[in-house]
């Protein structure tokens, strides 16, 4: 696709420039991780067995 048609803003030359992706990254540790919601029947059911298994070692 052309980038002559495209306007500057929707390319996102507004924004900073990433310093480090690495660092970018918000992946949350399992142990800290929040639901959002939005999450699928089958996510909460394995959401639901890990927890199960953690009460039952501990």
């Amino acid at each position: 696709m052309s980038r002559r048609g495209i306007h500057p803003l929707l390319m996102g030359l507004d924004k900073p420039a990433q310093q480090d992706e690495k660092s970018s990254t918000k992946t949350p540790n399992r142990e800290t991780a929040e639901t959002s919601g939005l999450e699928s029947a089958q996510r909460k059911r394995f959401l639901r067995s890990e927890e199960e298994e953690a009460d039952q070692q501990g």
